[in-house]
């Protein structure tokens, strides 16, 4: 009896308590100063909810985090600041203990709130992110948080730290390079951000990720890899620059592609087979790239590619490659460039006469224009190339003399284009 009246008398002040401290009008007030850019002052108010209302809600953490964070950078002395930076770390725990399914990378912002705030604590640092990189990679999406990561086992590996292999330093190469190149993908608004991580991630691993090196690491953990498509589009993607001449480069490709059939898988064959010397397999395969690819832009630079690659010998296949790059990105300017230099290379092929030679260069001048106009960087180089191939070019003399002013002419060949003089 003594015992349940015990229960009641604490459910009765807590809820006394609870009625004492009104959660809603008190988030309110905090709120109201914190939008006010008062946020020094929030801080008395904010700290109180916290304490008497956890569960209230998850903004309660999230304005918490920037409440703390500019009293951090506000502090007068060292032992404030790391003070302060405890505290956000606590809070970083409080707010995973009452929102866990919010916060499953929380180990990692404690880490990284540690290295922006400029807090020497490596140990602990490396640490936490360990934890959250083998318990949350996925839900890990800040670029400095994975450059920092990799960033730390490279220096560890570089001091000699014996629990540091290069085997395991390749492996969290390959996680962090894994990583970026996804979220690059997967949100564009950031891509630079990502793409600087991955310069840098791949700068720091340049004496470890050799061609040697990546050949020997992906062929022994091929095995058991071999059914995981993110591991083998990554090991495709860092052997691509380096290694794509190695027996494990097609071995990686014909297995992703028998897995998958996509514009990257596609892309891969297309390489192995270059490297291995099949140009009409690799056409092929750039080809069905291509095709799948559904960014114009990205489409636009295969068939460029292709153009001043394995079909650049074939004029009237370069050609139609260049078109077709042209109408999916009209911005490109370099596809004229090329295009214009590819009709001034057939001058003697595509002019039976003297003026129908001179009238070629008169093509490649006005085609190479239209790349200033595209791409307006390439002004003065469209400039130059225009100015060489006018003095090549039929002059006013030539124009009144064949008596073709305000005329057109055919010009036939793999050219195939008309071209229309001045009238004056």
């Amino acid at each position: 009896m003594k015992a349940i009246i015990f229960m009641i008398g604490i459910l009765f002040i807590s809820s006394a308590n609870a009625q004492k401290f009104d959660c809603s009008s008190k988030i309110a007030a905090y709120q109201e100063l914190y939008q006010a850019k008062k946020i020094a002052e929030s801080f008395d108010i904010w700290n109180e909810v916290k304490k008497n209302c956890p569960k209230e809600n998850e903004g309660i953490y999230k304005d918490g985090i920037q409440i703390l964070q500019y009293k951090i950078d506000n502090a007068k002395a060292d032992e404030e600041k790391e003070k302060l930076v405890r505290d956000l770390l606590k809070l970083y725990d409080q707010y995973n203990k009452n929102f866990p399914l919010a916060t499953p990378s929380f180990q990692a912002d404690k880490a990284m709130a540690l290295v922006n705030n400029k807090i020497e604590a490596k140990e602990e640092i490396f640490n936490l992110l360990d934890t959250a990189f083998l318990s949350a990679s996925k839900n890990i999406t800040d670029a400095n948080t994975i450059f920092t990561y990799f960033s730390m086992y490279c220096e560890r590996f570089t001091n000699g730290d014996k629990k540091i292999t290069s085997n395991l330093v390749l492996e969290k190469f390959t996680q962090a390079t894994s990583m970026l190149n996804e979220l690059t993908i997967s949100n564009p608004t950031k891509a630079n951000e990502y793409k600087t991580a991955l310069k840098g991630v791949n700068a720091l691993a340049k004496d470890l990720a050799t061609c040697e090196n990546l050949d020997a690491f992906y062929t022994k953990n091929y095995a058991s890899n071999q059914d995981n498509t993110d591991w083998l589009t990554t090991a495709l993607i860092n052997l691509s620059e380096k290694c794509s001449a190695k027996p494990i480069f097609t071995t990686l490709t014909e297995k992703l592609y028998s897995i998958k059939v996509t514009a990257q898988s596609a892309n891969f064959m297309a390489l192995s087979n270059l490297k291995q010397r099949k140009f009409t397999e690799a056409i092929k395969f750039y080809n069905e790239s291509a095709e799948l690819q559904t960014n114009p832009i990205e489409k636009a630079k295969i068939y460029y590619n292709l153009a001043t690659g394995l079909l650049a010998n074939d004029n009237s296949k370069s050609k139609e490659y260049l078109n077709k790059a042209l109408a999916l990105d009209p911005k490109m300017g370099k596809a004229y460039l090329f295009l214009a230099q590819l009709y001034a290379n057939s001058t003697d092929e595509c002019g039976r006469t003297e003026f129908e030679k001179k009238s070629v260069y008169y093509l490649a001048a006005e085609t190479v224009k239209k790349a200033g106009v595209a791409e307006p960087r390439l002004k003065p180089t469209s400039d130059k190339m225009s100015s060489d191939f006018a003095k090549k070019s039929v002059t006013q003399d030539d124009i009144k003399n064949a008596k073709m002013a305000g005329k057109s002419l055919n010009i036939g060949c793999w050219i195939n284009e008309t071209v229309t003089f001045p009238s004056k």
